[in-house]
């Protein structure tokens, strides 16, 4: 797996390993290539695993009829917008809370229905 975020991840959690003050962690940047290697393996494989898990999805687009879903860093939910033919390939809308359409999650849940935590919104 060749996912950009198992950098983010390793690089992350080393950080916070270093910032905890015991003194006893470096911080990425100060880690030798070879312990950066290896963390980038186990972030790597942590990673995979929480995707076949369903709890973080792929990095890449699974076919060209899938649209990304993203949460930006105030919690806002976005979707790309792929148009046809695509005029500039790079249209996202923001989704919004539709407050007159409402359905049970437990109901869906029992029709089979599984949900994933993407984040939080403000």
């Amino acid at each position: 797996m060749n996912d950009p975020r198992a950098r983010q991840l390793a690089k992350r959690r080393q950080d916070m390993a270093h910032e905890s003050g015991s003194g006893l962690n470096p911080s990425w940047e100060q880690l030798g290539k070879e312990n950066q290697a290896a963390l980038l393996s186990e972030a790597a494989e942590w990673l995979r695993a929480a995707v076949e898990a369903r709890i973080a999805p792929l990095a890449e687009r699974p076919s060209d009829k899938h649209d990304a879903i993203l949460l930006d860093n105030y919690g806002q939910i976005w979707g790309e917008y792929q148009t046809s033919p695509p005029s500039h390939g790079d249209a996202i809308l923001r989704l919004v809370w539709d407050t007159e359409v409402c359905s049970s999650k437990r109901e869906l849940e029992e029709q089979g229905v599984e949900f994933r935590l993407i984040g939080w919104s403000e």
